[in-house]
C-alpha cells in the first residue's frame, strides 16, 4: 500500500484485480446492507452508471427499501427491493456472474438476499466483490477490497472509477457518478466534519463539483426533506432520552407504538441518533428500536477512543470506531437491561485503559 502525505490511498496497479473482475463481467447485481444510508446507495447508483456506461448489464437489488430522502438521486428508481416471493428477482441474483456487495464487510448484512447470493456461487455461476470500509470484515468474497483509512465507501468508489478511467483512457465521472459519489461521501463523513475527513477528501469533493455535484442541492435534500411524520416521531421521542453514568451514557428506546402512533418508518430513527450525542458530556450513545417481529435494532455513536464497534461486536454486529450496530434477537426489556450493562462496563474499562 502506497502512503501519500495526507494518508493512503489505492493506486490503479492495487485496484487492478477489482478492475479485471469488473470488466470481465456481463450480467452484474450490486447491491448494499439492510436499511441502506447514502453511503451505500450513492456508491451504489454511481457504480451502476459507470458500469452501464461500459455495456454491462446491471440490476440494483437492495434488502431494503430506500429512505424516502434519497429518492432524487439518479436511477434510484431502479433499485429492486429483494423479495423472496418475486421470481424475476430471484433469476436476476441466478443468472448474475458478478455480485458486488458495497459499504458492508459481514454476509448477513445482505438479508435474504445472501441465501441466493450463496447457491448460485456454489453452482459456480458467480463470482462476489465486496468494497467497503468498516472494521473487522468476515472473509466471505472472491475479492475484498475493505480499506479502513477510508472515509466512505464513496471515496474508495472513486479511487476505483479514476483508476478505471487510467485504464480506459477515457473519462467516467458525469454528473449522475459525481452526485452520488457526492452524497455517498457527504453522509458518511457527518457533512465533511468526521476525523476520517482528510484533505484529500475535500479535494476528492471539489473534484466532484466540478464534475456536475450541486452542493448545496444534495445537502438540501439529504437534509431538510423531513416529512411531517419524521418531526412528529423526532418531537416524540427528545422527550423520552434519558442520561446515566452522571451524562456520560445517553439513551433512548422507540418502540412500535411510537412508530405506528407518527406513522413513521425504521429509517426515520436514523435522525434521531445525533441528538443523543448533541450533549457535551456524553461519549456514549445509545438508540434501541423495537422492530416488527420483537428483536431490537440498537446504534451506537461515541467520542473520541470509544471502540462502540467492540460493543456490537459483541452480538454479530459492527461498524466503524465511532458509530457501529447491531441486531439483538431480545424484546425492550432484556434488550435495554443487557445493553445498557455491557455499555457501562465498556466505559468503565476504556477509562482505565486511557489512564
Amino acid at each position: 500500500m502506497i502512503i501519500h502525505e495526507y494518508g493512503r490511498k489505492l493506486e490503479e496497479k492495487e485496484w487492478s484485480p477489482c478492475i479485471d473482475m469488473l470488466l470481465a463481467g456481463e450480467h452484474i447485481v450490486l447491491t448494499t446492507h439492510v436499511n441502506s444510508d447514502g453511503d451505500g446507495l450513492g456508491s451504489e447508483v454511481a457504480l451502476a452508471e459507470v458500469l452501464r456506461s461500459l455495456g454491462k448489464e446491471v440490476t440494483i437489488v437492495n434488502p431494503t427499501e430506500v429512505p424516502s430522502n434519497y429518492v432524487f438521486l439518479q436511477d434510484i428508481a431502479d433499485i429492486t427491493v429483494f423479495d423472496e416471493q418475486v421470481e424475476e428477482i430471484i433469476e436476476k441474483i441466478s443468472l448474475a456472474d458478478l455480485v458486488v456487495l458495497l459499504d458492508a464487510n459481514l454476509s448477513e448484512r445482505m438479508g435474504g438476499i445472501w441465501n441466493h447470493v450463496s447457491f448460485a456461487r456454489e453452482l459456480g455461476r458467480l463470482n462476489v466483490l465486496c468494497i467497503d470500509h468498516h472494521l473487522e470484515p468476515e472473509d466471505f468474497a472472491d475479492l475484498m477490497v475493505c480499506e479502513t483509512y477510508a472515509s466512505s465507501t464513496g471515496e474508495l468508489i472513486y479511487d476505483l472509477v479514476t483508476a478505471l478511467e487510467d485504464r480506459l483512457g477515457k473519462g467516467l465521472i458525469t454528473p449522475g457518478v459525481a452526485e452520488g459519489l457526492y452524497v455517498a461521501v457527504m453522509t458518511d463523513t457527518g457533512s465533511f466534519r468526521f476525523p476520517k475527513t482528510t484533505p484529500y477528501v475535500y479535494r476528492l469533493a471539489g473534484d466532484l463539483v466540478a464534475k456536475g455535484a450541486d452542493p448545496n442541492d444534495i445537502y438540501d435534500k439529504v437534509y431538510n426533506s423531513l416529512k411531517p411524520q419524521s418531526l412528529q416521531l423526532l418531537g416524540a421521542a427528545l422527550s423520552e432520552i434519558k442520561l446515566i453514568e452522571d451524562g456520560s451514557v445517553s439513551w433512548l428506546f422507540i418502540s412500535q407504538d411510537m412508530l405506528n402512533k407518527t406513522g413513521s418508518k425504521l429509517f426515520d430513527t436514523d435522525l434521531i441518533i445525533k441528538y443523543l450525542l448533541s450533549v457535551r458530556s456524553v461519549r456514549i450513545a445509545v438508540l434501541m428500536v423495537e422492530m416488527q417481529d420483537g428483536r431490537t435494532k440498537v446504534s451506537f455513536r461515541s467520542r473520541g477512543d470509544i471502540y462502540v464497534n467492540k460493543i456490537a461486536g459483541n452480538y454479530g454486529g459492527g461498524g466503524h470506531k465511532n458509530a457501529a450496530g447491531c441486531m439483538l434477537r431480545y424484546a425492550r426489556e432484556k434488550a435495554i437491561q443487557i445493553i445498557l450493562a455491557d455499555v457501562r462496563d465498556f466505559l468503565k474499562n476504556s477509562e482505565i485503559i486511557n489512564k
